[in-house]
């Protein structure tokens, strides 16, 4: 067959290419026309025929006006009456193509095609019963995409050499023939993680893509082109317009709840989509379409439960980011010094660049910077996305070593500044077609992106990635904290702001607090002491010193988050809402007296009711004061008129502590001298109190409960297995506790590992329980015995896990061991950041 003549055109790869519905087009325009095959004169045609006639030229038509669906159904009628017709197999393979969801479908058509083609082929002929030798080329494509990579080479090759030596489109082979290669590899060695559709409660049967996630990965933002009861247009196209929905995580997540559509003011009759989100969920940066055609960055502002309109990214600096160039994605820094975002203005490498502007502490915005060839390519670049550790990107490119379409890649950033070899995340995460859009969680365990891939409910879908091994992301910890009035029901100040500073001084980082519902969130790195201090109308109305472990005590069901309620101690002319009345003191009367006390859960084991908020209210039911227990569950409330009773009230909101039967309150001596005497709605009331509760009898109690020591335990620190080793699990306390779930972070790992060993033979677990030297007020009064608690609670739910997967628990040996370390004692428990790294189990296994 001799060389093709170059205005038979077919796919491009990079978005500044020509349209694919144009290229087409043109092909049709400018291939040498040939009459068509008219019926003989005086012989009329039949009805049949006159029928496949009307029918192809109207599928003709809507092809070359871009009417991808109506031409693809029209041509899909055709298919029966002759299904050996290689011409309208060709134009269903193209349709099938052109679709987001049913590429794959294309290739049985296509197939048929490439049986029969003719370099004189006659496009517009509806009596042309062959195919082109562009039908190598699709089928080659559609081979790529149902991973028949060899067969694909083979067609793409096959094509290549029908093509002059000078024909441009040659490079454009080679590189689908390079996408082949590298998707056989990628596909031979997989990446070890699942990748899972995220249900109907996200995805639909229209095109759902682009989601962004709160960083406690309770809240997800996406675009979707679906209809809704407020608007249910079409674009010319016939597609949906693109809205902003919204989806909160199930308890324990467990799921999503069903996405609803955010409404105005984020969403307009035209087109927008969800680009990033701050990581405490209150910032949007949002994608709107322009008039002509191009599109640009926004953003918005969560107050309460209203967004704000929206306005440019670059108010500030106008014209900076914005302006004439189509703008498809950004995302902030965590540090929000640094703007990432993709753009095809002129200057770039080729098709969509990756850029950078740095903002200065002064609000101004610098000139953006291309990103350079390590990361971007003279291919289309997308989507990019910076970690919370503010060190590790991931972006989109349809360039590099992709498989074909976008696939998603990893740099690291260097200390110089510069950014280190590029990662290709693999199969099962990249396949043949599109995958971009991709969201990594704070412990690097978990991704969210979007894909194009079968057995999605329609065009793109969103799915979670779980990897087995967390990626090498720096490790960071978010604290997801919410703020009450003392009452728990009244309006916060719009003015409060968190600030989480590191003792050394190394990093600082302030959140607002949502005033509607008194949530906030940092991301912070672990392995650190901090200081948080709480501020509002000009006061700093809370300060806390704490050490962050980087570990699993506090991790929520493996995500590397913790949660704290914060009632602001005497706050109430702050916090307290208008029209409340507080209780006066009485005039001619010193306040100086202090209460003091202590609360006792008496589950089993017995342990102190921590950080949980306490009321002190008048006897007629009016907060006076708020406070916290501490790790011990003692609190205390000062400046009290000694002559009167008042009421303490347990606010617990832990649905665990729901029905209590004794909720013990102690005096400063450690004696039990009250049980509640009133619940309502888990909290628990005392009446009747006077400020020295020593004067009150003890509490005749069936089981005495030990809650008192003051001796320094210790014991020989020095651990069997090398602190050089990581540990396979650790488990961080509070104060007196000893509790080890297997919901604990790790966990799961830590069995599967055992489980893996035990199956090749026997396993060696060491587990090290640690106490710090602030006395213990339970487990037998001694340090050493909470250390041995936690050693051998730890190995209970170890082994309970391991029966429950039917190990042979005869393989398994396991070593207890405990001591006593840290600090002595220096009767400040207050400063938990000092002991806290000292109260610990950790797990090894060999």
């Amino acid at each position: 067959m001799k060389k093709i003549n170059h205005h038979l055109c077919f796919l491009k790869t990079g978005k500044l290419s020509l349209n694919i519905f144009t290229i087409l087009f043109i092909s049709f325009l400018f291939i040498p026309r040939v009459k068509a095959q008219a019926p003989q004169p005086g012989v009329p045609e039949s009805p049949e025929k006159i029928h496949f006639r009307q029918l192809f030229t109207q599928g003709n038509l809507m092809m070359s006006e871009n009417f991808i669906d109506s031409a693809l159904q029209t041509f899909l009628v055709l298919y029966p009456l002759d299904t050996s017709d290689a011409n309208v197999c060709y134009f269903i393979g193209q349709l099938y193509m052109l679709t987001e969801a049913h590429k794959a479908q294309a290739l049985p058509y296509l197939r048929t095609a490439a049986r029969r083609v003719n370099d004189k082929y006659l496009p517009d002929d509806p009596y042309e019963k062959q195919a082109p030798p562009n039908a190598y080329y699709y089928l080659a494509r559609a081979q790529h995409l149902n991973y028949q990579f060899d067969t694909a080479i083979d067609n793409f090759i096959k094509f290549k050499n029908l093509l002059e030596l000078t024909d441009t489109r040659r490079k454009d082979i080679d590189y689908w023939i390079t996408c082949c290669n590298n998707a056989k590899g990628f596909v031979e060695s997989p990446t070890d993680c699942k990748v899972v559709n995220l249900g109907d409660s996200i995805n639909s049967r229209y095109p759902d893509y682009s989601p962004v996630i709160t960083a406690d990965e309770q809240e997800i933002m996406f675009t979707s082109r679906r209809p809704n009861a407020l608007d249910s247009t079409k674009d010319i196209n016939g597609r949906y317009y693109e809205d902003i929905w919204m989806s909160y995580a199930k308890p324990n997540m467990q799921g999503w709840t069903t996405a609803e559509n955010l409404g105005s003011p984020l969403n307009t009759p035209g087109n927008e989509a969800t680009i990033s989100l701050s990581p405490d969920g209150q910032e949007l940066i949002l994608y709107r379409e322009g008039e002509q055609g191009n599109g640009n960055i926004y953003a918005s502002k969560l107050r309460g439960y209203q967004w704000s309109y929206t306005q440019f990214i670059d108010s500030a600096n106008t014209g900076i980011v914005n302006g004439s160039s189509w703008n498809p994605s950004a995302c902030l820094s965590p540090d929000r010094k640094t703007l990432f975002f993709s753009s095809n203005r002129p200057g770039g490498l080729g098709g969509t660049d990756l850029y950078e502007v740095h903002i200065g502490d002064d609000g101004k915005w610098g000139d953006p910077v291309n990103m350079g060839h390590t990361i971007n390519t003279e291919y289309d670049e997308d989507a990019p996305f910076m970690h919370p550790d503010d060190s590790t990107f991931f972006f989109s490119s349809k360039g590099h070593n992709t498989m074909g379409g976008f696939d998603v890649f990893m740099a690291r950033e260097n200390p110089d500044g510069q950014w280190g070899h590029l990662k290709n995340m693999g199969y099962p995460i990249n396949t043949p077609d599109d995958d971009i859009y991709f969201k990594v969680s704070a412990d690097g365990r978990r991704a969210y992106y979007t894909s194009t891939r079968p057995g999605g409910y329609g065009e793109r879908d969103n799915y979670e990635v779980f990897f087995k091994d967390p990626l090498p992301v720096q490790p960071v910890a978010v604290l997801v904290g919410y703020i009450i009035t003392p009452d728990n029901g009244g309006r916060l100040p719009n003015d409060i702001t968190v600030v989480s500073s590191g003792v050394n001084g190394s990093y600082s980082t302030t959140a607002s607090v949502n005033p509607r519902t008194g949530k906030f969130l940092q991301v912070l790195r672990p392995n650190q002491n901090y200081n948080i201090s709480i501020n509002t109308q000009g006061h700093k109305v809370f300060n806390q010193k704490f050490f962050l472990p980087s570990d699993s005590s506090y991790h929520n069901l493996s995500r590397a988050f913790f949660r704290t309620k914060i009632i602001l101690g005497d706050t109430t002319n702050v916090f307290v809402p208008k029209g409340t009345m507080l209780a006066s003191s009485n005039t001619g009367k010193v306040a100086g007296v202090k209460m003091t006390g202590r609360m006792l859960l008496n589950n089993d084991p017995v342990e102190p009711l921590s950080n949980m908020p306490m009321l002190l209210l008048d006897d007629k039911g009016h907060v006076l004061k708020t406070g916290l227990t501490n790790s011990d569950g003692f609190f205390s409330f000062d400046s009290l008129t000694p002559d009167n009773n008042y009421i303490v009230k347990a606010d617990l909101k832990d649905s665990k502590l729901k029905h209590l039967k004794q909720l013990y309150l102690l005096n400063s001596n450690g004696t039990i001298v009250r049980n509640y005497d009133e619940n309502e709605k888990k909290a628990y009331l005392y009446h009747n109190l006077p400020t020295d509760l020593t004067s009150l009898p003890e509490l005749a109690i069936a089981h005495p409960v030990a809650v008192a020591e003051t001796a320094n335990n210790t014991a020989d620190e020095t651990p069997t297995v090398s602190s050089a080793n990581n540990p396979d699990f650790t488990r961080y306390f509070g104060y007196n506790t000893a509790d080890v779930s297997a919901n604990d972070a790790g966990f799961s790992a830590l069995i599967d590992k055992i489980a893996s060993k035990a199956a090749a033979g026997s396993v060696h677990i060491s587990i090290q329980g640690s106490a710090s030297k602030v006395p213990t007020t339970l487990f037998s009064s001694s340090n050493k015995s909470l250390a041995s608690s936690r050693s051998k609670t730890t190995k209970d739910v170890i082994l309970d896990a391991l029966k429950a997967k039917q190990v042979d628990i005869s393989k398994v040996n396991v070593q207890l061991e405990s001591a006593v370390k840290g600090p002595n004692y220096e009767h400040d428990a207050k400063d938990e950041s000092k002991y806290q790294k000292f109260q610990y189990v950790k797990v090894y296994v060999r």
